[in-house]
Order: C-alpha cells, then sequence, then structure tokens
C-alpha cells in the first residue's frame, strides 16, 4: 500500500474536520469506485489508495496515532510498534464513528440508479437494485383489524421485466401514508447484486360514514328536532358492529357524545381510541298544513330558551347603551 501521506492522498489539510475529511473522501471514491469504472485497474487501486488514509483518518484514535508516529501508528494498538506488520490495508473497524457501509450507504444510492452500497471492508461490493413503491388503498375496517392482501407488480430483473405478486400482511391500526417495506423485493440487477427493496405505502379509500384523526374515530349523527328535543336512544355503527348511544332530551346542535374504545387500535396493540358523535339538528323543511299548526301551537306555549333568552338580554343592553 502507498506510504504517500494520507492527509496529501484526500487533499485536505492536517487540521481538517472530520466532516472535511469525509467530503474528501467521498469525492474521490465516487470517482474512482469500481463500480463506476468497470474494468480499470488503475480506478481501482486509486481506489484503494484513498481508502486506506480514511481508515485511518476517519478513526480519533487511529488518526492521533498517525499523527504521531506516522504509518507505523496507522494500524497499530495502543503500543505504535506492537503488529507493526500488521498493515491490513482495508479493515472492518467498528469503533471509528461511523463504519464503511454508514458512509456509503447515503451518496452510493444516488450515484446509481438503484442506490450502490459498499459492503462493509469490501471496496468492490456490487450495486444494489431500485427500491419499488407501490400505493395500496384499503377500507378504514381493514386498516382498524388488519388485512392480508394480494398485490402485483412490474420489476426488473436484469434486463427483463417480470410481474410479481406477493401476498402482503397489514397490521391492525396502519395509518394513512404509512411505508410497508419489504426487503429484497424490488429491481435485481442479476448476477451477485442485492435485489432492491420494495416499499408499499398504505391509503385509505373515503368512507361514507367514518373519519379518522389520530386513534380515533369521527362520526357526524343526524338527529330530528324532535328527538332532540325529547332524548331518545340510537344505535351507531362501529368499526366491527353497532352500539347504542342515549340522546338526553334537551341535546343541541353540534354536540359531541364519546364511546370509549370504539376507535381505532392504539399502537403497540394498548387497547383502542373513542368514537366522537357528532349530533347534526335535521331541521325539516317542507312540512304540511298540519305539521306546521302544531309547530305554531308549540310555540304559543312559551318554550324555555336560554340561549335565545340571552341573546335577547345582551341585544338589548346593546341597543340601550348606543342612545
Amino acid at each position: 500500500m502507498s506510504q504517500k501521506d494520507f492527509y496529501s492522498v484526500l487533499g485536505v489539510h492536517r487540521n481538517a474536520s472530520p466532516e472535511d475529511i469525509k467530503k474528501a473522501y467521498r469525492k474521490l471514491a465516487m470517482k474512482y469506485h469500481p463500480d463506476k469504472n468497470p474494468g480499470n485497474k488503475s480506478a481501482e487501486e486509486q481506489f484503494k489508495e484513498v481508502s486506506e488514509p480514511y481508515e485511518v483518518l476517519r478513526d480519533p484514535q487511529k488518526k492521533q496515532m498517525y499523527d504521531q508516529f506516522g504509518h507505523a501508528g496507522a494500524h497499530a494498538g495502543p503500543n505504535p510498534f506492537d503488529g507493526f506488520s500488521g498493515f491490513g490495508g482495508f479493515s472492518n473497524n467498528s469503533g471509528g464513528p461511523e463504519s464503511f457501509q454508514d458512509i456509503f450507504g447515503d451518496f452510493f444510492s444516488d450515484m446509481f440508479t438503484g442506490g450502490g452500497r459498499a459492503r462493509s471492508g469490501d471496496p468492490r461490493a456490487h450495486t444494489k437494485g431500485a427500491d419499488l413503491r407501490y400505493s395500496l388503498s384499503i377500507t378504514l375496517e381493514e386498516a382498524a383489524l388488519g388485512c392480508e392482501k394480494v398485490i402485483s407488480f412490474i420489476r426488473k430483473k436484469g434486463n427483463k421485466e417480470e410481474t410479481a405478486k406477493l401476498s402482503i400482511s397489514i397490521p391492525a391500526g396502519v395509518k394513512a401514508g404509512q411505508r410497508l417495506k419489504l426487503r429484497g423485493e424490488g429491481d435485481s440487477l442479476g448476477g451477485v447484486s442485492r435485489a432492491g427493496d420494495l416499499y408499499v405505502i398504505v391509503n385509505f379509500q373515503p368512507h361514507s360514514l367514518f373519519r379518522r384523526r389520530d386513534e380515533d374515530l369521527l362520526l357526524e349523527l343526524p338527529l330530528s328536532f324532535v328527538d332532540a328535543v325529547i332524548g331518545t336512544d340510537v344505535d351507531v355503527p362501529t368499526l366491527t358492529g353497532k352500539a347504542s348511544l342515549k340522546i338526553p332530551p334537551g341535546t343541541q346542535p353540534n354536540q359531541v357524545f364519546r364511546l370509549k374504545s370504539k376507535g381505532f387500535p392504539k399502537a403497540g396493540g394498548y387497547g383502542n381510541g373513542d368514537m366522537l358523535v357528532k349530533i347534526i339538528i335535521d331541521i325539516p323543511k317542507n312540512l304540511n298544513s298540519d305539521q306546521i299548526e302544531l309547530i305554531k301551537k308549540l310555540k304559543n306555549y312559551n318554550l324555555a330558551s336560554p340561549m335565545v333568552d340571552e341573546y335577547l338580554k345582551k341585544m338589548d343592553q346593546l341597543i340601550k347603551a348606543r342612545k
């Protein structure tokens, strides 16, 4: 391996920061990587030459030994002269601030179509196939209870395309927009390269009655004005059946009732959210003459209307104040 000054090889000053050292190495590694220069022996040697300096200078302890003792201390232990003959070229030391794979995991994904990634300790590792994304639409009931789905999609295998079918399990309580990762089910470049991954993005179909808010389920319940006045018992739908809800006399528009544990499963399986039932008063528009007469008779009884009375009181005060 080259005995050139490690800082000179990477093109950085001796007081360069760890981030500057990393940036310099990334630039050179991208330029000389064997996967970008197939069959180019010179580029492969250049890649090896920049790899050793980075392996040393990225590790604070190794860097300190190199700064004190030069190449003799680069791969040595606490005593720089112990194991002097053990220049390993490219060690897989996980004790440094970042592994070799961590460094390559970010920028090689941009360098290749599917995102190249080096295996730890092997600078000539093969690239990874492209990751794929699949949008899966399910019902709220399926999301709440969990379900099995069979999906079909097109993926590449070498230079050919194939239709793949997979059975996937959707966990109970999945959220809209959540991604499910299926490792190795993406595109494959062929040979010994690793296949990409498949990401299934879950979306919800619009529901005729329900809306979801985190783990709670929202339902708008239309109620006749008579039932709102005198009270009633109603059945409301849930994700798994139905529940009984008692409407007390004098229920107001937009009043919300809470049904405990009738919502979505919580993360980790710790119970369920609630169902929130919002009352919508359904005022009739087309009354016949008999019905209108009944309403007029009710008006003559001067039924208690606290909100109306409070409004009239405030309006009267406002008018008097302006005089």
